[in-house]
């Protein structure tokens, strides 16, 4: 069974607490490590995505640090380190910042150690911890814990070129301009300043806007780095709240926070230390080559496209094939009107057509479906579509400006006479005076109701 105590000083039972709040942002439970060279403190959230550890040296942090293994019932080798899992919020609250603030108070730490209790006499396995206060004053706890293997998250420096650092301080400034409610921060560089953005997804079903996007930027120069090796337009983005949490940390010991990454979807690593105490967060990044706005917008329905379902039809939905029109085409487009009339260009025959701004939303509003009778009063139930007659909305379907070329192409004016001609006898024969009556004078309406069936108010 291994062997293993230490003691530290009331200054590092201070570092010790604060690294136990850090690792508290990301899992409930952490992990110790001993070894003859170092202690290992690290936590892995639930979703494995962010791994946090603090690595204490057995020479510069600890006044006393002992660790041995022995291997007596075997000839086996024995383990170089122990290793263990318990709550975190078990060692916080004997590590309590209050308890080395004041140093007048009775409960003022003087001293702490920690102890192993694993050997074969021992009837329970503890760790016993005792804090030496004033007036002789001691405090024992102690805690049990669970036996198991410590998952550590892998990550490639050799094949990470991308790298900057920066000191902890100019980092809490750039962090105190982050909204309270963003999720993840961005960072890049363009032009020789490098831009941190928190910002937060716009999240819309439907019409309705669950949650705004939020942008806050803030752009630091060159300068301000103590190294800054960063290709350009790279944009890597991590959660903000593990960004803070490491600021926060790195803030308390006056360091120096290096990071070092290689693409987007690839892990990053963030490292800084002093004091014989190193920290190392390992996390899982987004990136993209594009800006955050971009990223955020195309995460989003298109604005140029409506999300009510209708039968109109834009402009520019059309081919550029569809929107020529023949000579036949408009021929057949009389013929099909009964009236034998053609519609005229709007420019002189024989010269070339000027192309004309239409207005797309105008121009996509479409009449009734050609299959519905204009004369009765009623639409067949297959064909009712209320939403084809709404008002145009102007807000979910910006305005387009496309190209008119209806009358690009030159006409014959002899075909078309002749056309127009044999239109109307054919028109003449078929309707008789009607159809001249329909031309002399306004369109009217046959009667619906018979005159001895009106009623007034008194009949």
């Amino acid at each position: 069974m291994p062997m293993f105590n230490f003691t530290i000083a009331p200054s590092a039972v201070a570092q010790v607490h604060d690294a136990l709040s850090c690792l508290a942002r990301f899992d409930e439970n952490i992990s110790l490590e001993a070894s003859a060279q170092e202690l290992r403190i690290s936590s892995l959230n639930s979703s494995r995505t962010a791994y946090a550890s603090f690595i204490f040296n057995a020479t510069n942090f600890f006044d006393k640090y002992h660790f041995s293994t022995s291997s007596r019932s075997s000839g086996r080798e024995p383990p170089k380190t122990w290793a263990c899992k318990l709550q975190n919020r078990a060692l916080l609250s004997i590590f309590k910042k209050r308890q080395v603030d004041n140093k007048e108070k009775e409960n003022s730490v003087e001293r702490c150690d920690f102890e192993l209790q694993a050997g074969a006499d021992e009837t329970e396995c503890r760790l016993v911890i005792r804090l030496y206060c004033r007036f002789s004053v001691i405090k024992t706890y102690r805690l049990t814990y669970e036996s198991a293997e410590v998952l550590h998250a892998t990550f490639d420096k050799q094949g990470s070129p991308h790298t900057w650092t920066v000191s902890a301080r100019t980092l809490r400034d750039v962090v105190e301009y982050f909204g309270p409610k963003t999720e993840h921060v961005d960072w890049s560089l363009h032009d020789d300043k490098v831009t941190f953005t928190s910002y937060t997804d716009k999240i819309q079903v439907g019409r309705e806007i669950i949650r705004q996007p939020t942008h806050t930027s803030v752009t630091l120069n060159h300068q301000d780095f103590d190294e800054c090796k960063i290709e350009q337009d790279l944009h890597i983005s991590i959660p903000v709240k593990d960004f803070r949490s490491i600021v926060a940390h790195a803030d308390t010991m006056k360091a120096n926070v290096k990071t070092a990454y290689s693409r987007g979807h690839r892990p990053a690593q963030i490292t800084y230390g002093s004091g014989g105490l190193t920290a190392e967060f390992t996390l899982m990044t987004k990136g993209t080559s594009s800006t955050v706005a971009d990223s955020s917008r195309a995460a989003t329905p298109a604005q140029g496209l409506s999300v009510r379902p209708t039968s109109r039809s834009t402009a520019s939905s059309l081919a550029p094939s569809a929107l020529r029109t023949t000579q036949s085409d408009v021929v057949a487009a009389a013929e099909a009107n009964g009236n034998g009339l053609v519609p005229t260009p709007s420019h002189d025959v024989g010269q070339p057509a000027k192309p004309k701004l239409l207005n797309a939303p105008s121009a996509s509003t479409s009449a009734p479906p050609a299959s519905v009778n204009p004369d009765s009063l009623f639409f067949p139930a297959a064909e009712d579509n209320d939403q084809q007659w709404d008002p145009q909305n102007f807000d979910d379907e910006p305005d387009m400006v496309t190209w008119d070329n209806t009358g690009a192409r030159s006409f014959d004016p002899s075909a078309i006479s002749a056309r127009r001609s044999r239109a109307a006898e054919d028109g003449r024969a078929l309707f008789g005076s009607a159809l001249e009556d329909r031309r002399s004078g306004p369109f009217e309406i046959a009667p619906t109701q018979r005159l001895s069936q009106i009623k007034g108010i008194f009949d």
